[in-house]
């Protein structure tokens, strides 16, 4: 004879009871899961929906600026047309001016060149030393020496170094 506890305390009857349990709780659980589950779709519905928006209002604002962009484009190519013209210009300036020094330069040394030298030192003795440089320089060997040889010593001395380091 088998009592009435081993029955009911046998491994049979325990599996069939946590099998109960089980069967009770799993319900639950699976409530709470579908909840959670639930719960982050709605979430990320949510997310996809302001993304989405977002999206929009980025497509919106690059096909307003769209035009703008354009428009700075179109200035930077002028503004750079307009520089390059413009350092064009202050080249052909330089240039001119250069050429305008250079023909006044030619004219003092013809001038020079036709006094006499005693009067041409008195004169270029009273002109800035750069200037008397380019005078002598762009004149014939003879007629520059014939010149600074009237001049004072020391100041003969500076336009004589001055126009070896010009190399004239």
């Amino acid at each position: 004879m088998i009592s009435g506890f081993f029955l009911t305390n046998s491994p049979l009857s325990i599996a069939n009871a946590n099998i109960v349990m089980a069967q009770e709780i799993l319900p639950e659980v699976k409530k709470d899961d579908d909840r959670k589950l639930e719960t982050l779709e709605q979430s990320l519905r949510k997310k996809e929906k302001e993304l989405m928006q977002k999206e929009a209002e980025l497509k919106k604002m690059e096909t307003e600026l769209m035009p703008l962009r354009e428009e700075i484009d179109s200035r930077m190519a002028e503004l750079n047309e307009l520089q390059n013209t413009l350092t064009a210009y202050s080249k052909s300036l330089a240039e001119r001016e250069k050429v305008m020094q250079d023909a006044k330069i030619a004219h003092l040394v013809k001038l020079y060149s036709s006094m006499e030298a005693k009067k041409a030192a008195d004169i270029l003795d009273r002109l800035q030393i750069d200037t008397v440089v380019r005078i002598l320089g762009n004149m014939k060997g003879k007629e520059a020496g014939g010149i600074l040889a009237m001049m004072p010593p020391d100041k003969g001395a500076i336009i004589s170094e001055k126009l070896s380091e010009s190399g004239k």
